[in-house]
């Protein structure tokens, strides 16, 4: 059992001027003493009180005392969920890891900001995790105990298949446009300098995952920390380096069909359905609406060995703001039809202004599977 601390962000219609205390800025706080950790029982009620520790101030003194503690994003890694990864283990401690290789955009970012990649962790036992950029069951890696999770860092939505944490310290959860900017918050609370190589992989995940800031996902904390990572990385031309990190994401020639539809892809429950979305975000979708009776096949293919309902890929079309959606039967064809309309052309759903999984693909999919 542990100390739980869940924060759910509720942003104001206005971005306060300048950065206020974390706890003021918009972040409901919500304690619930379900235990005491090891850690609390070595310091008495009367020293939490003498030393007048803030809550964050308190949680990063046991995070930071935890051995063997890890950090790690989701099963399929993208830019944040490393660059998460990396930002927590230098705020709180312990060591970065990835559950399999990175993808082409992440390796571009890991090598423009000159970043130690994470290791890839297989073995999980005698480990304390802390987990960065999900909090769903169906996206946490194979190997890790629920019961060894003692923190969450994320920006999504508690979905219908949350993790058991029986002895979480720390969930932190806002609607913010990536889990970097959650981290580069607490940095700068803690009044932490980060390295210029870590500024520079919060910046790209940032970039990355608002798709250059332009992603409905993305908040004013977004936009500004953008500008502050920025000029701690030394980056001057922030719109260069996020066109430059897409160009490597959309270099998918040398891939499979199979890899491009893995290369960013999430489970999902919705409606007592499982349910899969692979994206590839793109500033040149051609050469991939080409490849799509291709990616269809391997479509049918991955979904028959995942045993799972439904399958859904979307060619995500950054340049033109618009993404066709991709099916390998009659069954993933209706709920595409019903979550995005039948503008059906060359086997494609064609959806117009929709490019974010977070907060228009998945919640789309989502309502035609319970309705």
């Amino acid at each position: 059992m542990g100390f739980l601390i869940l924060c759910l962000a509720t942003l104001g219609k206005h971005e306060p001027k300048g950065f206020p205390n974390l706890l003021l800025r918009g972040i409901v706080l919500l304690s619930l003493a379900v235990g005491v950790t090891s850690n609390a029982q070595e310091s008495s009620s009367s020293e939490l009180e003498g030393d007048k520790l803030s809550t964050a101030d308190y949680l990063r003194k046991v995070l930071i005392s935890r051995q063997n503690l890890v950090w790690i994003g989701h099963k399929v890694p993208d830019t944040d969920s490393v660059s998460g990864s990396l930002l927590a283990a230098f705020i709180y401690g312990g060591k970065p890891g990835t559950p399999s290789k990175v993808n082409p955009e992440t390796r571009f970012a890991i090598d423009q900001c000159g970043a130690d990649e994470p290791k890839i962790i297989e073995n999980f036992s005698e480990k304390t995790v802390g987990l960065v950029d999900f909090n769903q069951s169906t996206q946490l890696p194979t190997g890790i105990d629920p019961d060894t999770i003692v923190a969450i860092i994320d920006h999504h939505a508690i979905g219908g298949s949350p993790i058991n944490i029986p002895n979480v310290i720390s969930i932190e959860i806002r609607p913010w446009g990536s889990t970097a900017t959650i981290l580069t918050d607490h940095a700068r609370m803690f009044d932490i300098e980060l390295p210029i190589y870590l500024a520079c992989m919060g910046l790209a995940a940032v970039l990355s995952d608002t798709v250059n800031l332009t992603s409905p996902t993305t908040t004013e904390y977004d936009r500004a920390y953008v500008q502050m990572l920025a000029k701690r990385a030394g980056i001057d031309d922030i719109d260069k380096f996020a066109e430059r990190m897409l160009m490597a994401k959309s270099d998918l020639g040398g891939f499979s069909a199979k890899d491009i539809i893995l290369l960013d892809y999430k489970d999902f429950e919705f409606g007592g359905k499982e349910v899969g979305i692979g994206v590839a975000e793109t500033l040149i979708a051609q050469p991939l609406i080409d490849r799509r009776y291709e990616l269809q096949s391997a479509m049918g293919e991955i979904k028959k060995e995942k045993g799972i309902d439904h399958l859904i890929f979307a060619i995500v079309d950054t340049r033109e703001n618009r993404s066709y959606l991709l099916w390998s039967d009659d069954q993933d064809k209706d709920v595409v039809i019903s979550a995005f309309g039948d503008h059906v052309v060359d086997e494609m759903v064609v959806a117009e202004g929709v490019i974010s999984r977070k907060r228009q693909i998945g919640p789309a999919i989502q309502r035609a599977l319970e309705k």
